[in-house]
């Protein structure tokens, strides 16, 4: 539905804005857990270091019964906060779980989920767009409980609505627009789990049932299904809100639309290769991503090398390109093109703070200069192609730099995706005044900046390509996205919804 699409200006844009990133959620529902819910918050555990990537700055898990909640959640990662910091929460004939892996993307930087008011508890993936209307319709203060999330805004309006803990929630989300997909827990006579997804399906979310057949689970990524013991059911569908409980699964609300904003980003960057999202295999998508940038190999290049780990799955696409085996270096002359790993990612550096350098709050130059190492004895002399999945704010001239130290004669990037040019208000929240497309719009200006020979990016036809698995023609570039059933806001600044009424993340610890 072309006419939801609103082009617009974004309402914030500073220097101090942040690039951040999704959170993770997930949800269990059992009738045979152990007494004191300890195996059902010990499963949800493992389902949030399965889903870790999609946030690391905290955890919480809760749990359900017929009387009460039990809650434990601290600062950093799941499996350092359950096993460090806080012990699993436990509560007498538990049946329902809730879990979440933080990074905020409104608000402070610590308001750890699931959040809990007037017997419901609830974690959310994403943002919400309209919360200044929704603050200002029901007259709530900018900070409940302590917390300013849009999130903990958003169970305040579910709180307002009459009725039972289930007519609130089938209410509330009715007044929410942005992206969410959300997990809510609920206590009474039969304690219930809900989940739902927002009706242009930005963020993923799925179904999964407990292997012996005990019960069922949901997550952001069903990657967390296995370390859950559970396995894949079905995608939550957009627009859809399922309640889980002693009868089973049932959707119990769909809103149904004519057009998708799915976010574009979860595939290229955001979830782990060996997920499947909105149906389609993130690891093919980068492959044939890969295979594209494969025609876009420059001259003279003797070594393609992926930046770990992000790029791995893009630059063995680029490997197995036709452009890349035409010039694939032969057994009796020393010339052509090989596919080596020649960098390497120390993954005991920053171990408390997590891996993954885009999601960090703070010092992403200084993780980046520490996290990466070459390998000389590969680059030394040599014109190398590196291949990474986005530039965002520009640390990828440490990779280079270090590249350039080890000898590297040559230093050219493919990019898998479209430059980043514009603000993120569904999840991810990059800032506009941060993305060096921005501050240096002339790529050949950027790459010089970056210490780069050449910078190619993907173009929009080629990304959605990549999703879809055809060429698509170029005529109908100008809505390529919406006509796919993708949101790339980020690339384009063509928004699917009305923005102006989100708030902007706040982070004084920046440096």
């Amino acid at each position: 539905m072309a006419e939801r699409y609103i082009y617009q200006e974004e309402p914030h844009d500073s220097e101090s804005e942040e690039i951040h990133h999704n959170c993770a959620i997930v949800g269990a529902y059992s009738n045979g857990s152990s007494s004191n819910g300890e195996t059902l918050s010990r499963s949800v555990l493992n389902g949030l270091v399965a889903l870790n990537h999609r946030g690391q700055e905290g955890a919480g898990i809760l749990l359900a019964n017929e009387d009460a909640f039990a809650i434990e959640k601290d600062n950093g990662l799941a499996e350092i906060v359950f096993t460090a910091k806080r012990s699993l929460p436990k509560l007498l004939n538990a049946s329902v779980c809730l879990g979440q892996d933080r990074y905020s993307t409104s608000g402070t930087d610590f308001d750890t989920q699931p959040f809990v008011d007037q017997g419901i508890a609830c974690a959310h993936n994403g943002n919400l767009t309209n919360i200044s209307w929704l603050r200002e319709e029901y007259n709530l203060p900018s900070v409940i409980d302590g917390v300013e999330s849009d999130t903990r805004a958003a169970l305040a309006v579910i709180n307002r609505m009459p009725g039972s803990e289930r007519d609130r929630i089938l209410e509330g989300i009715k007044r929410l627009e942005g992206a969410y997909s959300m997990v809510f827990a609920t206590t009474g006579e039969d304690p219930s789990l809900f989940a739902s997804r927002d009706p242009l399906g930005f963020r993923p979310l799925s179904l999964g049932r407990f292997k012996d057949g005990s019960g069922f689970t949901v997550a952001s990524e069903d990657v967390a299904f296995g370390p859950m013991n559970s396995e894949f059911v079905r995608d939550i569908l957009p627009g859809e809100t399922v309640m889980i409980n002693g009868d089973g699964v049932t959707t119990i609300a769909m809103d149904n639309r004519e057009a998708l904003a799915q976010c574009i980003f979860e595939l290229i960057y955001i979830s782990r290769p060996d997920s499947t999202i909105f149906g389609t295999s993130v690891y093919e998508f980068r492959s044939r991503e890969g295979e594209i940038l494969g025609r876009h190999l420059p001259e003279g290049a003797e070594v393609v090398m992926p930046v770990p780990r992000s790029g791995i799955a893009a630059a063995q696409g680029v490997a197995n390109s036709e452009g890349f085996r035409e010039r694939i270096r032969s057994f009796t002359e020393d010339k052509g093109i090989l596919y080596q790993d020649g960098i390497y990612t120390n993954p005991y550096i920053n171990i408390n703070k997590g891996s993954r350098t885009f999601i960090q709050p703070n010092q992403r130059q200084e993780a980046a200069r520490s996290k990466y190492s070459v390998n000389q004895a590969i680059v030394e002399g040599k014109s190398v192609v590196i291949v990474d999945d986005s530039i965002v704010r520009g640390s990828i001239a440490e990779v280079v730099k270090k590249l350039r130290e080890a000898g590297a004669r040559e230093v050219h990037a493919l990019i898998a995706s479209p430059e980043l040019k514009h603000a993120c208000y569904m999840g991810v929240d990059f800032g506009k005044g941060e993305l060096i497309a921005n501050k240096i719009p002339d790529i050949d200006d950027r790459a010089t900046s970056l210490g780069l020979d050449s910078l190619y990016h993907m173009s929009y036809s080629e990304i959605i390509e990549a999703a879809i698995g055809n060429k698509v023609e170029e005529s109908v570039v100008g809505d390529i996205f919406r006509r796919n059933d993708f949101c790339g806001a980020c690339f384009t600044g063509e928004y699917p919804l009305d923005i102006t009424g989100v708030i902007p993340r706040t982070n004084k610890n920046e440096k």
